[in-house]
């Protein structure tokens, strides 16, 4: 089970591409939650509070996580064009507005995190079981993108 399985009992992702790599491959190539759910999955707040909801309302971390990982990807594809003969001040701009997108999607995902340990220290002890082991997963997860995105960043540097 990966981050973006969370919340969707019984439904099967999709073979990832052969161009894509690690954890999130099958997330991203399965488009992520916010386009197989409705209501449009475009709400910034923190996941809902019921507990009764499946994933107990991680699906919206784990959406920003699979999009945290797009725009690094996206951020590791205009870096390896810098020092390249692609390199013009337009490139150099979209490295820096992709920079500040992936820092304010990680300040999402943070307040997302805070907003669900919080949550999960009001729950019984029986209740907050599973969620602690899914926080756990997302967490590391994210974390392993975040370290990417650093290295991507000194890589240009």
């Amino acid at each position: 089970m990966s981050f973006a399985d969370v919340g969707r009992a019984g439904r099967q992702r999709r073979a990832a591409p052969s161009s894509a790599s690690g954890a999130f491959s099958a997330a991203a190539a399965g488009g992520g939650a916010a386009r197989s759910r409705g209501g449009g999955g475009n709400n910034n707040n923190a996941a809902p509070s019921s507990t009764l909801q499946p994933g107990g309302g991680y699906e919206q971390v784990s959406d920003s996580i699979v999009q945290y990982q797009r725009n690094v990807a996206l951020l590791e594809k205009l870096a390896r064009s810098a020092g390249t003969q692609n390199d013009t001040s337009v490139l150099q701009t979209q490295y820096s507005v992709q920079i500040d997108v992936i820092n304010q999607l990680g300040q999402r995902i943070e307040t997302q995190f805070k907003a669900q340990e919080q949550r999960i220290s009001s729950l019984p002890r029986t209740e907050a079981g599973q969620l602690r082991t899914t926080h756990v997963k997302l967490s590391r997860d994210y974390r392993q993108v975040e370290q990417q995105f650093k290295n991507v960043q000194l890589d240009v540097k």
